[in-house]
C-alpha cells in the first residue's frame, strides 16, 4: 500500500508505476485502489484481483514444476507390457524401488506375450516391455537392458525319485515326462524347449498348459516334471520341490524399449536399473 516502496522493488520510478495502474484500471473498467491524501487501500475489486493473481502465480509455479519433473522423469505414467512369470521375479520389486524414489510416477501393467509386446511397442501402445532372455533375440529399433537375474530350476513332485537330489544336470531328464508352457515365438516355453534340444534330447511332453499355476498343480499330482524360473520357488507351492540345475541356464528378465525415443520416465527407470545392477 505504498507506491514509492513498490516502485523501488520493481526498480522503476513512481510515475510510470502510477501510470500502469491507471491504465489497468481503465482497461478493466473498475477502480482497484481507493486513494486519499492520507491513505490508500484496495477496493473490493482490487482485493478480488489480488487474490486471483496470487492463485494464478501459484498455479503457474506448480505447472512449471510439473513440466520440469516430467522432463527429468520424476513424474509421468509408464505403461508396461510383461510376461506373467515376471511378476514373481524382479519386476515388482524394481517398480517398488522406482516409485519410492519418484513419488509422482504411476505405472500400469499389461500381460502380453513377447510377440504381442513387440507389436505393442512398435505401435506405441506400451512404453516398455519385459520378458526373459531378450538379449538372444534380434529386435529392430528396440534395445534391452537387464532388469533382474534368475536361473532355471527343475520342478518335481515331492515323491519323485530325483526329488532328494541336491542338484541335477539337465541331461538327466531325457527320459522324464514334461509338462510345458506353449512354445510361442520368443516365449519361455520355446526357450525351455530349446534348452533340452541343446542337451541332446527332445522333451517327452505329457501335457501342455497355458498358465504356470496349472502346470504346478499337475506336477504336484505326479503327472510329470517341468522347468521354471527359480523365482517361482519363493512361493510355497504344495506338493512340489524346486531342485537347482547344475550349470543352471539363465532366466534373466530384460526391459525392452525404444532405443531412440524412450520417454523421460522410461529413461529414469532404466537409469535406476543400471545403478542397481
Amino acid at each position: 500500500m505504498n507506491f514509492t516502496q513498490a516502485a523501488l522493488r520493481l526498480n522503476i520510478s513512481q510515475p510510470p508505476l502510477s501510470k500502469h495502474i491507471k491504465e489497468l484500471e481503465s482497461q478493466l473498467g473498475v477502480e482497484l485502489f481507493k486513494r486519499t491524501t492520507r491513505s490508500m487501500a484496495l477496493t473490493l475489486a482490487g482485493r478480488t484481483l489480488f487474490h486471483n493473481v496470487e492463485m494464478l502465480l501459484d498455479q503457474a509455479g506448480n505447472a512449471l514444476n510439473q513440466v520440469q519433473q516430467l522432463g527429468r522423469g520424476e513424474a509421468g505414467h509408464m505403461v508396461i507390457g510383461m510376461v506373467g512369470t515376471s511378476v514373481w521375479g524382479g519386476l515388482i520389486p524394481a517398480l517398488k524401488r522406482f516409485t519410492e524414489q519418484t513419488a509422482n510416477v504411476t505405472w500400469a501393467l499389461n500381460e502380453l506375450t513377447p510377440g504381442q509386446q513387440i507389436t505393442a511397442l512398435q505401435k506405441r501402445h506400451i512404453d516398455i516391455g519385459v520378458w526373459r532372455e531378450a538379449r538372444e533375440q534380434i529386435l529392430p529399433g528396440l534395445a534391452c537392458q537387464l532388469l533382474a537375474r534368475e536361473n532355471i530350476a527343475l520342478v518335481l513332485p515331492l515323491d519323485h525319485p530325483l526329488a532328494q537330489a541336491e542338484s541335477l544336470p539337465l541331461a538327466a531328464l531325457r527320459h522324464e515326462k514334461f509338462i510345458v508352457l506353449p512354445p510361442h515365438e520368443a516365449s519361455l516355453g520355446l526357450y525351455l524347449h530349446n534348452l533340452c534340444l541343446q542337451q541332446g534330447f527332445k522333451p517327452d511332453i505329457a501335457y501342455q498348459v497355458n498358465e504356470p499355476q496349472t502346470l504346478m498343480a499337475l506336477v504336484a499330482e505326479g503327472y510329470g516334471i517341468t522347468l521354471l524360473p527359480d523365482s517361482y520357488g519363493r512361493i510355497p507351492w504344495p506338493g512340489v520341490r524346486f531342485c537347482p540345475l547344475q550349470q543352471a541356464p539363465s532366466a534373466d528378465l530384460y526391459a525392452i524399449y525404444h532405443a531412440d525415443s524412450a520417454t523421460p520416465v522410461v529413461q529414469a527407470f532404466l537409469t535406476m536399473l543400471g545403478t542397481a545392477a
